[in-house]
């Protein structure tokens, strides 16, 4: 576990700076739709370069991690964050398909430069034992700062068009690396870490790794049903209206991020091996709750469920997944892991999405669900990890 002369001021800079950088993150791209339009772009050029932004956060998130035990200086951390902030200037003078595709793309192998060293710290600085319930605190930082971008952004726009959003989005950004660059990064331990290549990733094939990996790339499959198709079926099933689409959404970001912040340290007593079936029959139970819902009222509540079963594995799959990885190779870990978030949060929208055209939106929730039964019986069916020397499994 690093040391950290008055670890509390170095958790409380680092929730800063991850409030800053995701608040930064949503003024700009809860704007980006509108920007399309401006330039006559169309629905599916937009899809297309979010989908290419999705890929740059995949394929760069696991490289960052394996740097990430070396990027303790102020030096490294604020060059980063100034490519960071001009990647997001630049995507006001694109104006084109191709220009802003390849900005966004550029912006999404950047943006998660700090996210591995920043998850790895809030999930030991506070010391041994205590990984999910500093996840479930680091979430809330994250949630309020997407929450609040979401919430301006649109205003931002009214007031000065595109430009106003990237002004305040960059300054917001450039303000947030603050705290990261001031941490007294002499004083902090981290891990010494193997040079790239050196059998970090190979240390990744560890079998709880593996099967934690996949089992979040099954979570977020699922948890898109509200975060991109909420939109669509509280609409056309349930006749909501657009304003009510927006408070559920935002209760269900909500309901998350209290479930991880509340369930962190129950999940660090059971285990997170342990705990997180649960986490995926809440998933199951709110699909399928969805799916028989018959009023607006109803689906709100299957809705709160399924979010509460996302807070739970948000805070249980990453602790199970470094579990058995040596420290010094768990940057790495982190930042690949988050590539498997990445991946689901690619994949889970072009399932649903099949789904929705082809079968309609009612078969949405049967197909979430059988996702998340798939990983319950996945985790339940592999065999506990054995500890060297001993002939009892280890619960994690």
């Amino acid at each position: 576990m690093p040391f950290v002369p008055g670890g509390k001021g170095v958790l409380f800079r680092v929730y800063l700076a991850t409030l800053g950088t995701w608040a930064a993150y949503a003024l700009i791209v809860v704007v980006l739709p509108f920007r399309f339009q401006q330039l006559g772009l169309s629905v599916e050029e937009y899809g297309a370069a979010l989908a290419v932004y999705a890929l740059g956060t995949l394929a760069t998130e696991g490289l960052w991690g394996s740097f990430a035990f070396r990027m303790g200086s102020a030096r490294f951390l604020g060059g980063l964050g100034a490519l960071t902030a001009v990647s997001m200037l630049a995507l006001g003078f694109a104006r084109s398909f191709v220009s802003l595709t390849i900005v966004l793309g550029l912006y999404g192998m950047l943006v998660v430069y700090s996210t591995p060293l920043i998850r790895w710290l809030g999930m030991n600085v506070s010391g041994p034992g205590k990984a999910g319930q500093g996840l479930g605190r680091l979430g809330l930082f994250f949630g309020v700062g997407l929450s609040a971008g979401t919430a301006v952004g649109p205003l931002l726009y009214l007031i000065g068009g595109f430009w106003m959003n990237l002004y305040v989005g960059t300054a917001v950004f450039a303000i947030s690396t603050i705290p990261l660059v001031s941490i007294p990064w002499d004083s902090v331990s981290l891990p010494q870490a193997h040079r790239p290549g050196q059998g970090s990733l190979r240390a990744l094939l560890e079998r709880q790794f593996v099967l934690a990996a996949t089992l979040v790339v099954f979570y977020f499959m699922v948890y898109t049903l509200v975060a991109n198709f909420l939109q669509y079926y509280s609409i056309s099933l349930f006749h909501g209206t657009v304003e009510e689409t927006g408070y559920v959404i935002g209760a269900a970001r909500a309901g998350s991020l209290l479930a991880g912040l509340a369930i962190g340290s129950m999940v660090d007593r059971w285990g997170a091996r342990r705990a997180a079936p649960a986490g995926f029959l809440l998933l199951i139970v709110g699909a399928l709750g969805t799916w028989i819902s018959s009023s607006y009222i109803e689906m709100i509540l299957a809705t709160l469920i399924l979010a509460a079963g996302a807070g739970w594995l948000g805070v249980t799959l990453l602790p199970m997944a470094l579990a058995r990885i040596l420290p010094a190779n768990q940057g790495t870990a982190v930042g690949v892991f988050g590539s498997f978030e990445d991946l689901g949060l690619i994949l889970g929208p072009l399932l649903l999405g099949v789904v929705y055209v082809t079968l309609g939106p009612r078969d949405l929730f049967p197909v979430a669900a059988a996702l998340a039964f798939i990983a319950m019986l996945i985790i339940l069916a592999a065999p506990n990890p054995r500890p060297a020397g001993t002939s009892e499994p280890n619960p994690e």
